[in-house]
This record gives C-alpha cells, structure tokens and sequence, in this order.
C-alpha cells in the first residue's frame, strides 16, 4: 500500500504565538494519520457532515454551527465540562483539505493550560480504494504541560480512526 500525499494548500510550520500570547505559553503540534477502508469522497462527506458532530455527540457535549455547516466563514462551537472551542471553518480544498481556526479564548480543561489554534485534516488515497487520513492541531499550551497535553491528544485522537471508519461505513450504508 503506497499513500500518496495529498496537496498542502497550508504551511505545517509550527504554531507561532500570537501577540499578545502569555509568555509561559508555547506552540505544540499534534498529527496523526489513519486508514479507512473506503473512497476519499466518501471519507469528506462523513467528514464534513455537520449531523457527523452534531449528533454525534454525547451528553453533556454539544457542537453547535451558526451561519451554514461545514463551509468557510461558518463558526462552530465544541463544548462542554471542561472545554470550549470556538472556532471559524477556513480554508477547503474539495475533497482533500479542510481548515478550522479556533478563536482566541478557546481551551481544554482550563484556559491557563491548553489553547488550541487551528485543526486540520487532509486526505489522500492511496492506490488500494483506501483513504489516508492526516490530521494536525496546533495548540498553545503552558510549557511545562507540553507532556499532558500530548498524552491527553493521544488518548482522544486514538478513537478517531474507529469512529471515522464507523461512521463512514454507516452512512455508505444508508
């Protein structure tokens, strides 16, 4: 199985801090890539489904979209115990990138630690009918939290792959 890689219409530079950024705060970059069993196309419309997150969702969780679904300019929000990511979906290259800044104030367990910045997934396939899905969050996170946060990431982003493989075979499905 050879993947091929998909365009990279953004920089993966690491995450600058913007001004005005708490100076005990750094960048921190997380990725991940995952193989599904399916087209890419198949994997953008479970992807970039809003229904995906919306009711997906379990409770006390919510997402919530304000102006449309998954288009640039549209603003979202993940929250719940612990969390709040407020975000706007950029950048989108049809069926290969999609963009998501999250705005300044969004956070992971408590502003003072974790910021994420901007996630990002793209997606290629790879010769064998199969997609290969890579995602990249930037995140600012207090120096000394750098190893919480990844070990957090892997914990979360360790599901993705199953619920993007499940997801996307349910709604072939249908």
């Amino acid at each position: 199985m050879t993947a091929t890689k998909a365009q990279e219409p953004a920089t993966t530079t690491a995450t600058a801090l913007p001004q005005g950024a708490p100076a005990h705060f750094g960048p921190h970059v997380f990725e991940k890539s995952f193989t599904v069993p399916a087209p890419r196309e198949a994997v953008w419309a479970w992807l970039n489904d809003p229904a995906t997150f919306v009711d997906g969702q379990v409770w006390p969780f919510r997402v919530e979209f304000v102006g449309g679904g998954m288009e640039p300019g549209v603003l979202n929000i993940h929250h719940g115990p612990a969390m709040n990511f407020v975000g706007v979906v950029g950048e989108m290259h049809r069926p290969v990138f999609r963009d998501l800044h999250y705005l300044y104030g969004s956070y992971a367990v408590t502003l003072r630690w974790f910021r994420p910045t901007r996630l990002r997934f793209w997606l290629a396939e790879n010769g064998d009918g199969e997609t290969v899905v890579r995602l990249r969050l930037d995140s600012l996170v207090r120096r000394r939290m750098h190893g919480a946060w990844t070990f957090l990431l892997k914990a979360y982003w360790s599901l993705f792959p199953f619920w993007t493989r499940r997801g996307v075979a349910r709604r072939e499905r249908r």
